[in-house]
């Protein structure tokens, strides 16, 4: 599945993670309050929306680390193409170690790459900020859209409801306590609605500009407009695709949202009304911020890096999927290493791989999975791969995992 131009790859590689990602948690505790920097910042966002939140965007909260519509620019890189959209997931374990990530202690920095799984591992993970970074501008668009949506949902099946152009029944709204198969159930309640789709789309363009401050171009609007437009058209059926279709049958967003960790219970970021709120309250105080980027480029991953040192901030958990499988290429190989060793990070910062089965087996494969998710220290891995670089995918996918 990688790509067939070699020079390409160095571009391509956030976002093939995005492709072949798939898997990734066990179970857990369940997420606690936000551990944001304004502590009543974080309790209003985490209590239930106003019903009014749909109809007048809430009140920005003030910046933590400076105007979000200058963040976005400052670390973002031009863009680039790629094989497929990854308007959603297509790892099925992404839930393969979510009893260990909601282990660890709350704070940090999130990175991550790709769409809606990130907010799961957020939810686990309570990190204080988060960037998604991904070579595709069409990701970073997603997300602003996804931020509106957050910001706009009284519920999590009102969320559901909105990312797919259908009315929200308020009076009939599952309970905070209702399982996720109950929410899915609601938020198809009412058959999709065109013109509310459209209105809602609309709304979100002009608070992308005016609130969280990035210029839309006339592209990037055409492009959200596709992007959206396929979740209306699909609605919870959607599946991850590739632009040339490779016969496989991905899971669907209904199938995602749904799934289980491997004692059973669901897990995704709206399995419960607390990991909605952690994830909505970020997005609210705009501390999920979507970044254009090459991860072994020059431009993305070291602005970052440079941030957090100014910031006095560190890196606890890096979400890169399988996108170093796209980086093995010598010279790309030595620019990623410098790039995560650049990074401010804790002393217990781990990396969250994701392995793709294309003929040979991961050890940590789940039956039933093509995919395992596997968590490994960033710190042992810069230290061995400064010294000797691997060279072999598998190798980094199995070396120095944690049980």
């Amino acid at each position: 599945m990688a790509p067939k131009t070699p020079r390409l790859l160095p571009r391509l590689v956030p976002v093939l993670a995005l492709l072949l990602a798939a898997a990734c948690d066990p179970p857990r505790s369940e997420p606690t309050a936000p551990a944001s920097a304004s502590a009543s910042a974080s309790a209003r966002a985490s209590a239930p929306a106003p019903a009014s939140a749909s109809a007048a965007a809430p009140a920005p909260a003030a910046p933590a680390y400076g105007p979000f519509g200058d963040l976005v620019r400052s670390l973002s890189e031009p863009g680039g193409d790629f094989i497929s959209d990854n308007l959603i997931s297509n790892e099925t374990s992404y839930l393969q170690t979510a009893d260990a990530l909601a282990a660890r202690p709350a704070g940090g920095v999130y990175i991550g790459v790709g769409p809606e799984q990130n907010f799961t591992y957020l939810a686990l993970t309570r990190p204080r900020l988060a960037f998604i970074v991904d070579i595709r501008r069409d990701n970073l668009l997603q997300h602003l859209y996804y931020r509106f949506l957050f910001e706009e949902a009284e519920s999590r099946s009102h969320f559901l409801a909105l990312l797919v152009g259908r009315p929200y029944d308020a009076a009939t709204a599952p309970p905070a306590t209702a399982d996720v198969d109950a929410v899915l159930k609601h938020a198809e309640t009412k058959a999709p609605d065109p013109k509310l789709f459209a209105t809602t789309v609309d709304r979100a363009m002009k608070r992308m500009q005016e609130t969280y401050g990035v210029t839309l171009t006339d592209k990037d609007k055409r492009s959200l407009a596709q992007m959206t437009q396929v979740f209306f058209d699909k609605q919870l059926d959607l599946r991850f695709e590739l632009k040339e279709n490779s016969g496989r049958k991905y899971p669907s967003l209904r199938e995602l949202l749904g799934a289980q960790d491997p004692a059973g219970k669901k897990r995704g970021f709206l399995a419960t009304d607390a990991a909605f709120r952690f994830v909505q309250a970020m997005e609210r105080e705009g501390r999920v911020v979507p970044v254009v980027g090459d991860f072994a480029g020059d431009g993305a991953f070291p602005a970052i890096a440079a941030f957090l040192q100014k910031n006095d901030l560190r890196v606890s958990t890096l979400y890169v999927s399988n996108v170093e499988q796209y980086l093995l290429e010598p010279p790309t190989w030595s620019k990623w290493i410098r790039n995560v060793a650049a990074l401010p990070r804790t002393d217990d910062a781990l990396f969250v791989r994701c392995y793709l089965d294309q003929g040979k087996k991961h050890p940590k494969q789940m039956e039933g999975h093509r995919t395992a998710t596997v968590l490994a220290k960033i710190g042992d891995f810069v230290t061995r791969e400064q010294k000797t670089p691997t060279r072999s995918w598998f190798k980094i996918a199995t070396e120095g995992n944690l049980d």
